[in-house]
């Protein structure tokens, strides 16, 4: 049976993924240091609790379970605005810390990485949906650890690592069965923004109504939780390709303009200008 170690494992999108690797056949071995992830999404999965940056962990891990043959990188702090306040916090984390874990894996020989990266690290320009080829400048210290990972990861990966990077935006939902989901309270994304609009009896803001597009908003990516969990776990028991950068990006949707919806129940909207 493959074994895969998902780093991170305790959060939504990395519990999510391993109950997709559960329901494929695949053993996941979960790491999560539980800052940001929920002990009840590791129960009745094999869980160490601790750093990605802890050697002597990574180490224990592998001896206890030598046929981990990929790694699911989900290990990351993710919010934007806390980005901003601190954004030496989140360089350690996300990008210092990685940089360890890498060289962690390599020294016990696993060579194949999935990434959970981002498409917010896309440059964006007239709310037209982007494909891998699109220029990336990222807007927020978050966005940017993503890219600063990414290019990092292209120099390993030229060294003998293979790695994939998942791009992906907006992830809603939970998983199907409902063994796992969001962990926040107040989610900062835009289904979480539309639920809390609808609970407290307020318009959902739409930032920019005025895109060539044809509602006049922003083609947005986004993508249903088990979406990139499915696609995670089917690379890890897969081959990953060999190219410096390969990566895979979710589909893009539009949202509408003028009544988004909260379940049945149609939500008032106010437009404004496009974030600079």
């Amino acid at each position: 049976m493959t074994t895969v170690l998902i780093a991170g494992g305790a959060g939504y999108i990395g519990s999510t993924v391993a109950s997709a690797c559960l329901d494929a056949g695949i053993t996941p071995v979960i790491l999560d240091n539980l800052v940001r992830g929920r002990r009840e999404f590791t129960e009745g999965r094999t869980f160490y609790e601790g750093d990605i940056a802890d050697g002597p962990l990574i180490d224990r891990i592998f001896a206890e379970h030598p046929d981990i043959c990929a790694v699911v990188h989900c290990a990351a702090l993710i919010v934007v605005p806390e980005s901003v306040a601190d954004p030496i916090g989140y360089y350690e984390a996300n990008v210092s810390k990685s940089l360890s874990f890498v060289g962690h894996l390599h020294r016990n020989g696993c060579d194949r990485i999935i990434f959970s990266s981002s498409a917010s690290i896309y440059r964006a320009e007239d709310g037209s949906p982007v494909n891998e080829d699109s220029p990336l400048a990222p807007q927020s210290p978050y966005a940017r650890t993503k890219a600063v990972c990414e290019g990092m990861f292209a120099d390993i990966a030229v060294a003998g690592p293979r790695v994939l990077s998942l791009r992906y935006f907006n992830p809603v939902g939970a998983d199907p069965r409902l063994r796992t989901g969001l962990q926040l309270r107040r989610p900062s994304h835009a289904l979480g923004v539309l639920i809390r609009a609808h609970q407290e009896g307020r318009p959902f803001p739409i930032t920019g109504t005025n895109y060539p597009t044809r509602d006049g908003t922003g083609i947005r990516d986004s993508c249903t939780c088990g979406t990139s969990p499915q696609r995670m776990s089917r690379r890890s028991s897969t081959s990953i390709p060999s190219s410096p950068s390969p990566n895979v990006r979710s589909r893009s949707t539009s949202a509408p303009a003028r009544a988004p919806r909260c379940g049945n129940c149609a939500m008032p909207s106010t437009g404004s200008s496009p974030r600079p």
